[in-house]
């Protein structure tokens, strides 16, 4: 008897081709995988590197190729690694500062007393700028200060030609928001707190006891210690606008007594028409644009915009 065989179609034949190389890949998937990406590699397409997690952790080897992290499983479930923590800012490493001229240091008069207005008298402070340390000439300001070697009276005039205008519904919480002067002291670079004084035009205020953190624009506000001495202010209009005058303790930056000669760090603004309204302009004595870094902004709180000025004994 004759064994006849029926001659099998080219569909047939491409089915199973299909099967054998389907049983191919999935037995020896790994192993393909990995040859695949090493030629890849070969090529400098991808980036192939792998890093042991600690013994005892439960995972194996993680191979990690360019943009894609494959992590080890477990029961067939895969695991997400966590965002690395960012890096502190490079801002305060490398500084941008804009190219502009530095205020001229100012002096403290030795008084017993608030110190008196005099005519092209070499006391009165540089005018304030804007804090990208551009010169603003819509109003004027004017301040001198004097010590006795314990205390500090601040004497300023803020010229307004629409006193009218100015923003006084704010409480002494959010004195910064009215037209308003802050005053920052702090007695040296190494100082673990420096004190801010905010008094605004319709004689409301507040001061903050604040330590240093190691970011050089940032503090954290705390309480007060029991012996601090808190300001004495007032505020008045004159024809023409404000006058302000305040006493603050050279106690609550630690120094017990200034001597001549003797010097501590110093920042003063003022809100034009307070904070985050439409008019308000934040005038600096120490422009942060060119203390501080003009990438920043307008932070009042940069401790490298406060800066030195030094007691000198003058005919008052």
């Amino acid at each position: 008897m004759k064994l006849s065989l029926k001659k099998k179609s080219p569909g047939f034949w491409f089915f199973s081709l299909f099967l054998l190389l389907a049983l191919i890949f999935s037995v020896f998937r790994y192993q393909i995988g990995s040859y695949a990406a090493w030629f890849l590699a070969m090529t400098r397409e991808i980036k192939i590197t792998e890093k042991q997690d600690k013994p005892g952790s439960g995972s194996g080897t993680i191979k990690i190729i360019t943009g894609v992290k494959v992590m080890p499983t477990k029961k067939g479930v895969q695991k997400k690694k966590a965002k690395p923590v960012a890096k502190k800012s490079s801002y305060f490493k490398k500084p941008v500062t804009a190219k502009l001229p530095k205020t001229k240091l100012p002096q403290i008069v030795w008084s017993t007393d608030y110190p008196v207005w005099k005519k092209n008298d070499p006391a009165i402070f540089e005018s304030l700028r804007k804090y990208d340390g551009t010169v603003w000439t819509k109003e004027r300001t004017r301040i001198r200060i004097s010590t006795d070697g314990s205390r500090l009276f601040f004497l300023c005039r803020f010229y307004d030609k629409h006193p009218d205008q100015a923003i006084t519904r704010n409480n002494a919480t959010n004195a910064y928001r009215d037209d308003s002067i802050e005053i920052f002291l702090m007695k040296n670079r190494k100082s673990k707190h420096y004190c801010q004084y905010i008094i605004s035009v319709d004689s409301q205020g507040r001061a903050s006891y604040i330590t240093t953190t190691d970011i050089p624009n940032r503090g954290s506000k705390v309480n007060a210690p029991k012996n601090f001495v808190y300001p004495r202010f007032d505020a008045e209009a004159f024809d023409g606008g404000f006058k302000l005058k305040v006493i603050i303790s050279l106690s609550n930056i630690g120094i017990r007594y200034l001597k001549p000669g003797e010097s501590f760090l110093l920042q003063v603004v003022r809100n034009y028409r307070g904070q985050g309204n439409k008019e308000s302009v934040i005038l600096q004595l120490f422009p942060a644009y060119i203390y501080a870094d003009k990438r920043l902004g307008a932070n009042n709180h940069d401790r490298r915009s406060f800066q030195k000025v030094t007691a000198t004994r003058m005919n008052n």
